[in-house]
C-alpha cells in the first residue's frame, strides 16, 4: 500500500502531470534552428534569445558541476506568451519565471520584465537538469533535498533566483538565526521550501547558495566527489562523511561558526 502510494505522490510532483488537459492541447512551434526548442505565438523572440545562448550555458553548468549531461540531446525548453499557461503546463507557480524537470525547461513571459536575469535563470535551470538526468525523477525527489540543489543551481548561474538578497543580507539573516537547516535526505513527500523556514524564496536560495560555496572552500576536490558520488547514485548522507570525513551536521556547524567570526559576533 505504501509503495502506491509513494508512486502517486511521486506523479503528481512531475511537472505538467498535475494537468493534463494542458498538455494534449498547447499547440507549439519548433524553432527552425533548434527544434529543441518549443515556443507558443508570441514569443519565438524569447525563443531565439535561448537559442542564442544555449550552448554557451550548457557549457558553463557542465564546467560548474564536473561532467557532461548525461543526455543533452533530450533537453527540451517550453517558452511561452502567457504566465497562466506557463503555469498550467508547468505546474509552476505563476509568479516563476522560469521551472524544470527531468529534460524539460518551461520559460515564462514574465521573465521579459527582467530581461537582464534571462541567462542566469536559464542556467539555474539547466543546473537542475543536470543534476536530474543522472540520479532520476524518484533519486531527486528521494534522495536529495531541497537546499542542495537549489543552492547548486543559484551557484551555477550565478545567483539565479536569489538575485533580491545581497550575501550580506543573508549572513546576516544567518547571524540572528534566521536560516534554513540542511536535512541530509529528501522525502517523497516533497522537498522543504522557504516557507518551512519562515523565509522568502531568494532569501532561502541565497543562503542555500552561500553553503554551496562553503563547502567548495573548504575542500574543492571534496566537493566534486560528493557531486560525482550523487551522480553515481551514492545516497545523499553519505558522501559527506566519504569524501569530507564529517557528517553534513558538523559541516553546517562549522559553517555557522565561521559566519559568526568573519561577519562579526
Amino acid at each position: 500500500m505504501f509503495r502506491y502510494l509513494a508512486v502517486l505522490i511521486l506523479v503528481f510532483q512531475i511537472s505538467g502531470c498535475s494537468n493534463i488537459y494542458s498538455r494534449v492541447t498547447f499547440d507549439f512551434e519548433s524553432l527552425a534552428i533548434s527544434p529543441q526548442i518549443k515556443y507558443e505565438k508570441g514569443s519565438e523572440e524569447l525563443a531565439l534569445y535561448v537559442s542564442e545562448n544555449l550552448a554557451e550555458h550548457i557549457s558553463e553548468v557542465e564546467g560548474s558541476q564536473y561532467r557532461h549531461f548525461k543526455a543533452p540531446t533530450e533537453i527540451q525548453i517550453y517558452v511561452f506568451d502567457d504566465k497562466e499557461r506557463y503555469s498550467n503546463y508547468s505546474a509552476a507557480s505563476i509568479r516563476t519565471r522560469g521551472s524544470a524537470t527531468t529534460n524539460e525547461i518551461y520559460i515564462s513571459p514574465i521573465i521579459r520584465d527582467r530581461m537582464e536575469t534571462f541567462s542566469s535563470i536559464l542556467k539555474h535551470e539547466l543546473s537542475h537538469i543536470h543534476l536530474r538526468q543522472y540520479v532520476g525523477t524518484w533519486g531527486y525527489v528521494k534522495n536529495i533535498p531541497g537546499w542542495f540543489h537549489e543552492g547548486l543551481a543559484v551557484e551555477a548561474s550565478n545567483g539565479g533566483g536569489a538575485e533580491k538578497v545581497s550575501d550580506d543580507e543573508a549572513f546576516e539573516f544567518i547571524k540572528k538565526g534566521n536560516h534554513f537547516l540542511p536535512r541530509s535526505k529528501g522525502s517523497i513527500l516533497g522537498h522543504k521550501t522557504a516557507h518551512d523556514y519562515g523565509l522568502k524564496p531568494h532569501m532561502y536560495y541565497r543562503q542555500s547558495s552561500l553553503f554551496i560555496r562553503f563547502l567548495k572552500e573548504v575542500n574543492i576536490n571534496s566537493f566534486e566527489k560528493c557531486y560525482l558520488s550523487l551522480t553515481e547514485g551514492v545516497p545523499f548522507d553519505e558522501v559527506w562523511i566519504k569524501h569530507y570525513g564529517k557528517d553534513l551536521d558538523k559541516l553546517w556547524e562549522i559553517f555557522l561558526e565561521e559566519v559568526q567570526v568573519l561577519q562579526g559576533a
